[in-house]
């Protein structure tokens, strides 16, 4: 051990890499099964970072580290990765375990004192290389359900520690064993006129596929594509594997067209960062209305994502004879295996009509962007979106708000990070307390859906936002709620449980007491539980404590409960 943790104290100097399908590794769950979820599948805003082991729908099961190398960082959420533990190894590499219930006592007790010091079950820390290292096969942590887990299992990444890139787990499978016989399946297709370009008369068409009497996929019955200008295509494919019944993702998207290819997606070595530009490579309208996921096989112009291979007109075609164009998907999974479906695209000329913006309005990818309306700002970072677009702005006069109703944008509308929004404050003469007021972010039918924060600032209120749709300023006057549901019979089930909630700003923070010292609960966000478990360190058993909890909101409304407990 002493070796190893000598060794681990050169790691930030260490520049070279080795490659993944190389490293000789242990499974972090044992004994592996299937999985629940594979790398890089497609979810609401983001790419799944790494694998799910699934640990046979129990919790606390061993978790071991893959390769020799140290306990670097710690971050614990209500939400998200839910309790996270960072590996870093001497190769080039960190690996990431999640959804964890806790760590061995020696781990445990060094992230308790931090939580204690800093009075937040909330905590993101790190560790140098010679606090807490650990041999290959070395048990750390036990799995669980935290965070935005939809049930128990191991969420396992391998990530380049130098650019914090994602890399695919199952370049290990050597160690990991998992099967799988299944083909991915090419469900559906979508093309789209780019430029004014026309299919069938329209500016998109969606087809799902058929699987012909003689086992031949094409695409539904009876279609026919006539088509002129510059088109687009988008795919929508499941993979499948043995063992489950969960779906996944396809590595590889393949697109010819006449055989010359003309877009080649591998989906590996995305940067955490880009996870959210997911939204760039699905057609993210499609996905708004109908929960369906087409990959786009064209880029658009400010897409960071470094996915793309060397193809023709970065998947665009230009239909420009009158003639028939032979079309080519093909989908390949981690195994190997693959799906394909051919089908013709019919030149047929129609009068291009050329896109017209409103300049005033019109908004370059790519660039910094103050749009600035008066009562309404909002500020777009470079990254902030992916094509130029037109904002579609309009303010809305109502008095059931502290301002206008503002829309920007389109709910079916993209954004890469967060944008700075200002909003002209009403009647602000008649709010005592500042503090008070909030961005709300409002549903089509302008009902409060969720917050954007918002500090006041010379007569107006700034906040955040990563979506677009309407915004008002609205007041939180109202105190969270806090619902009992164990503080009795702690003797049997030592074990105090509350559910809190808060339906304006947002609950910022909730502290627990036992006869005035501060007790750490646990926040588990998906089910508004918090938990605190009778720690015989802190506090005296056998005899009546004094508790208090109180749960403040993000405008400082604070609720509290009192009650004489027995332990």
């Amino acid at each position: 051990m002493r070796k190893i943790i000598l060794s681990l104290a050169l790691l930030s100097s260490l520049t070279t890499q080795a490659q993944l399908q190389n490293w000789e590794v242990v499974p972090p769950v044992n004994p592996v099964t299937t999985l629940s979820g594979s790398f890089a599948e497609l979810r609401r805003n983001h790419f799944h970072g790494g694998l799910d082991f699934r640990t046979g729908g129990a919790e606390n099961k061993p978790i071991y580290a893959i390769g020799d190398g140290y306990v670097s960082r710690i971050t614990i959420s209500a939400r998200s990765y839910g309790k996270l533990a960072y590996v870093t190894h001497p190769n080039g590499y960190t690996t990431l375990y999640a959804h964890l219930n806790g760590f061995v006592p020696k781990l445990d007790s060094i992230i308790k004192a931090k939580q204690y010091e800093k009075r937040s079950y909330e905590i993101d820390i790190l560790l140098s290389p010679t606090e807490y290292p650990v041999a290959k096969g070395e048990q750390f942590a036990i799995s669980g359900n935290t965070g935005s887990s939809g049930g128990p299992h191991l969420h396992f990444e391998v990530r380049r520690t130098d650019d914090n890139s994602l890399q695919n787990p199952l370049k290990l499978n050597k160690y990991f064993k998992i099967q799988d016989n299944k083909n991915p399946k090419i469900l559906g297709v979508k093309l789209y006129g780019l430029n004014g370009g026309l299919i069938n008369n329209q500016s998109e068409m969606r087809i799902n596929t058929f699987m012909t009497k003689k086992k031949v996929k094409t695409l539904q019955n009876g279609t026919n594509i006539n088509a002129w200008g510059e088109i687009g295509f988008s795919v929508k494919a499941n993979d499948y594997m043995t063992g489950t019944g969960f779906t996944h993702t396809p590595r590889a998207l393949k697109l010819y067209v006449d055989n010359k290819l003309i877009s080649d997606i591998y989906i590996d070595n995305i940067k955490f960062s880009d996870c959210r530009a997911l939204n760039s490579l699905i057609d993210y309208q499609q996905y708004a209305k109908n929960r369906e996921f087409f990959m786009k096989s064209f880029r658009d112009q400010n897409n960071p994502l470094n996915i793309y291979g060397e193809a023709y007109n970065e998947g665009k075609v230009n239909i420009n004879e009158e003639r028939d164009y032979q079309v080519k998907y093909v989908v390949i999974d981690d195994f190997g295996h693959s799906d394909s479906i051919s089908f013709t695209i019919h030149g047929v000329k129609a009068e291009i009509k050329p896109v017209e913006h409103d300049c005033n309005n019109f908004l370059a990818a790519g660039e910094c962007h103050f749009f600035d309306k008066k009562n309404f700002l909002m500020y777009f970072p470079a990254n902030a979106t992916y094509a130029d677009f037109e904002p579609n702005y309009e303010e809305i006069p109502t008095t059931k708000y502290y301002s206008s109703i503002f829309q920007i944008g389109e709910y079916d509308m993209p954004l890469h990070s967060f944008c700075d929004i200002s909003l002209k404050v009403e009647r602000d003469s008649s709010i005592k307390d500042k503090k008070k007021l909030f961005i709300a972010k409002l549903s089509k039918n302008n009902l409060i859906g969720g917050s954007a924060g918002g500090k006041y600032v010379d007569g107006f209120l700034v906040g955040k936002t990563n979506t677009f749709g309407k915004f008002a300023v609205a007041v939180d006057n109202t105190k969270p709620i806090i619902t009992p549901v164990h503080t009795k019979g702690l003797k049997s089930y030592p074990v105090l449980v509350f559910k809190i909630a808060d339906g304006l700003s947002g609950i910022a923070r909730y502290d627990g007491y036992i006869d005035d010292e501060w007790v750490l609960f646990e926040h588990d966000a998906k089910t508004r539980t918090i938990r605190y478990r009778m720690d015989p360190k802190r506090v005296k058993q056998n005899q009546n404590h004094k508790f208090k909890l109180v749960v403040t909101d993000f405008c400082g409304n604070s609720s509290s409960y009192e009650k004489n407990i027995y332990w």
